[in-house]
């Protein structure tokens, strides 16, 4: 597919992948829709395009919102007469035991992972399958093929979305529309802090006294993912996965065991082993 000259919606743009993916495309030649949930993150991303020569414009967007995610695309079509390509990446994560979640924590992960790509393809996608015409880019995660423990609604989000593009991809063979599923390991976002963007309503009580074994866990991954692969890598691959109309972006090897695990034991209806939590599998590929 030819970038140049076309134009990409990213949602989540303002940070981490998203933002590397608007300034890869932009770079392209490609005119970019940054989509976020948080204004000052937009108005940084949107001066890094400024700066590279992109036309951009930013739109703030609550994509578990459907008529938020509605008026994204009425100012795509306005500004730049559609979107070719559209980038489903927003994305955040909540976690912990399962028998210890709110119900809450499932409608705040829900709402942004699942139902912002389908408030997304609900939009956008009509357009573009009318055109016969464009590239669906929706980011999943490894842990939308593997499930590790105490990532529950992070787990089944990214397992949905997943599916989601897959049965996309299927059903739009044959079509000048394609399909790509970004499903990436650990990348050195602010994933973990994306709790500053929960809803009022959405918010976990406060605990009185946070539990050692989780703060503990929660050093770690602080450290892990300030090693973790850059942005721009990754998005140096969804740019290539575009033009060469691939449909798998996985950035690494460091799960391959693992998915190759989980296949031989779904082939022979064994139960699944337990790896430990996803920084253990990072950790035994690249200690520390």
């Amino acid at each position: 597919m030819e970038l140049s000259g076309r134009t990409a919606v990213v949602t989540g743009g303002g940070s981490g992948i998203g933002r590397a993916m608007a300034l890869r495309l932009g770079a392209a030649g490609a005119n970019v829709v940054v989509a976020d949930i948080e204004e000052p993150a937009i108005d940084e991303t949107l001066a890094l395009l400024a700066a590279a020569g992109v036309d951009a414009m930013g739109v703030r967007t609550d994509v578990a919102d459907a008529e938020s995610v509605g008026a994204l695309r009425a100012a795509a079509d306005q500004r730049f007469g559609g979107a070719q390509v559209v980038c489903l990446n927003a994305g955040v994560a909540a976690g912990g035991p399962m028998a210890d979640l709110e119900l809450t924590d499932w409608a705040w992960t829900l709402g942004v992972n699942l139902w912002g790509v389908i408030h997304g393809l609900h939009h956008f996608l009509p357009a573009m399958r009318d055109a016969d015409e464009g590239h669906v880019v929706i980011t999943a995660s490894v842990a939308g093929l593997l499930s590790y423990p105490w990532m529950g609604p992070y787990n089944a989000s990214k397992h949905a979305v997943a599916s989601i593009a897959e049965t996309l991809h299927h059903e739009l063979a044959g079509t000048g529309v394609h399909v790509s599923v970004l499903c990436p390991g650990l990348v050195n976002t602010r994933i973990l802090q994306s709790d500053r963007n929960r809803p009022e309503q959405l918010r976990k009580p406060a605990l009185e006294q946070d539990d050692a074994g989780l703060s503990e866990l929660r050093s770690l991954a602080q450290e892990v993912y300030q090693d973790a692969m850059g942005p721009d890598e990754v998005a140096a691959l969804v740019h290539d996965a575009i033009v060469e109309e691939r449909f798998w972006i996985l950035t690494d090897h460091v799960f391959d065991e693992a998915l190759a695990l989980r296949h031989r034991e779904i082939e022979g209806r064994s139960n699944p082993t337990l790896r430990g939590h996803l920084l253990e599998e990072q950790l035994r590929s690249h200690p520390r």
